[in-house]
């Protein structure tokens, strides 16, 4: 190999290297944020809907899948911070997956949502 070679071979390493790095830490900033949210839970005061599919995708207004109940405790999954509203997708006690929107029906969620 010539120097030229090992120079250009040096350079392409160290770039993938620090790329390795820099993609790992978003990764484990993405992960964290994902425990976090998983540690909440939703507890429903009144009658709520839950909505179809995920909130980061259906957003404020989604097809309806079901009305949860008074005093359900619904494990979180994931929380969206839209632009309009927050969106926390949830596990229902049958097993399927959706989300409830803050702000249409009464629930609660603890520990508390961080406030701005």
């Amino acid at each position: 190999m010539s120097f030229r070679s090992n120079k250009s071979f040096a350079v392409v390493v160290a770039v993938a290297g620090s790329l390795l790095v820099v993609c790992t830490l978003l990764w484990l900033l993405w992960l964290r944020d994902v425990r976090n949210d998983r540690k909440h839970i939703v507890n429903v005061n009144t009658a709520t809907p839950v909505f179809v599919g995920n909130g980061g995708e259906g957003g404020c207004h989604g097809t309806q899948l079901t009305t949860v109940e008074r005093g359900a405790k619904l494990p979180v999954r994931r929380i969206a911070y839209l632009k309009d509203c927050a969106a926390i997708d949830v596990v229902l006690p049958d097993g399927r997956k959706g989300y409830v929107v803050l702000g249409i029906g009464d629930v609660s969620v603890n520990p508390p949502l961080p406030t701005i």
